[in-house]
């Protein structure tokens, strides 16, 4: 009766633990919301990275001075993968206070992305 009443135990403390560690999670990518325009400054010029899909992963785009890449995107732990048909890479994602993020890996070394502000209010449409 002792083991069963310890598996108990065990087995409610790791549930909760897994449930406070996804609400966690949902709670960073709700702040990070990632869906959206981001812009940043690098030396060629200004990069523009558009993230679609919901707040862990869907397409993008990047336009930059020389080239689009185009592609998947999806965030694993504190990063964020980024894939096209040719290879996949990751980069190491932080979330600034003043609303933008730092995006650090190859080809985008120490990168700081700016949301891109959007001013236009959607407006009913009559029936």
């Amino acid at each position: 009766m002792g083991s069963l009443l310890l598996l108990i135990i065990i087995a409610t403390a790791a549930t909760l633990w897994v449930r406070r560690v996804r609400a966690q999670r949902v709670r960073w990518l709700s702040r990070l919301a990632l869906p959206g325009v981001w812009t940043c400054e690098t030396p060629d010029g200004v990069s523009i990275l558009e993230f679609h899909g919901d707040s862990g992963a869907g397409n993008y785009v990047e336009r930059g001075a020389h080239a689009t890449e185009r592609g998947r995107w999806r965030v694993q732990g504190s990063r964020v993968v980024l894939a096209t048909e040719q290879d996949e890479r990751s980069y190491e994602l932080r979330l600034f206070e003043n609303g933008s993020i730092g995006v650090d890996g190859p080809g985008r070394e120490r990168r700081v992305y700016a949301r891109q502000r959007n001013n236009v209010v959607p407006l009913r449409q009559r029936n």
